[in-house]
């Protein structure tokens, strides 16, 4: 977190948002190095060491890097919770491992390697699902899975509360609350953020939720940030105003 207590330079922060992009290296380098060492195993045959060890080497910078870019961009305002320090420590974890699975690449015992291999690939599992929960939120996976919503619910739960999950819960919820707002409950709703209430009944004119989003795309201040979220489209936002114009009505 002391990369994240001062303000940081532009390409700090360039730095701290690639963090989605170079954790794939680690992951995939080290499930690599799982096959070849396991596949040797299976097929009872000497393993490629050198293969091997040239992996694990270049393991070991390429998780360095991921961890330096997470702790960076956690420093970034919306991010906090249990879920970040859950993700912290696992992936603290699994770094400690791969560093160990290089240095253990050193033996002739193949034993302690393949031992840290398999701990190293099974805290990618929860180091790689706090990731996917703090970028895309809590349901995204099983999303798809949910039930229909039932013909007879308010208009809140049928079309407005599907609109604010495709276009802003990803970065307005309990655990990434940019902003200071979560849009994923109605009391979230309700509350407002930083800037005070983001709905106003019967004002869409007032309404900040409505507002921002009406706002060019090169706006620095249009919401969803450009490339962050899909942008809701002319008939959705036209949608939502009416709903604030109607008085923002929950039930």
């Amino acid at each position: 977190m002391l990369l994240a207590a001062a303000d940081p330079s532009p390409w700090l922060a360039v730095f701290g948002r690639a963090h989605p992009l170079l954790l794939h290296a680690p992951f995939g380098l080290t499930a690599a190095i799982a096959v070849l060492e396991f596949g040797a195993l299976l097929r009872r045959r000497p393993p490629l060491r050198g293969a091997v060890l040239a992996l694990c080497w270049f393991l070991v910078p390429c998780v360095l890097l991921t961890v330096a870019s997470g702790l960076v961009l956690a420093g970034e305002p919306g991010y906090g919770g249990d879920v970040l320090g859950q993700h912290k420590l696992a992936g603290f974890a699994f770094a400690g491992l791969t560093v160990l699975c290089a240095l253990l690449a050193l033996l002739t015992n193949r034993l302690p390697l393949r031992l840290s291999l398999l701990l190293a690939c099974g805290a990618m599992v929860p180091t790689g699902h706090l990731g996917g929960t703090l970028s895309h939120g809590e349901a995204f996976l099983t999303e798809p899975l949910q039930q229909a919503i039932p013909a007879d619910a308010s208009e809140f739960v049928r079309v407005i509360e599907p609109l604010l999950a495709r276009n802003c819960v990803k970065c307005h919820n309990p655990r990434k609350r940019r902003g200071e707002l979560d849009l994923s409950t109605i009391d979230g709703i309700k509350a407002g953020g930083e800037s005070g209430r983001v709905v106003v009944p019967g004002k869409p004119g007032d309404s900040d939720l409505l507002q921002l989003c009406l706002l060019p795309e090169a706006d620095d201040d249009v919401m969803p940030p450009a490339g962050k979220q899909p942008r809701p489209s002319q008939q959705e936002l036209a949608t939502l105003a009416r709903w604030i114009q109607d008085g923002a009505k929950f039930d």
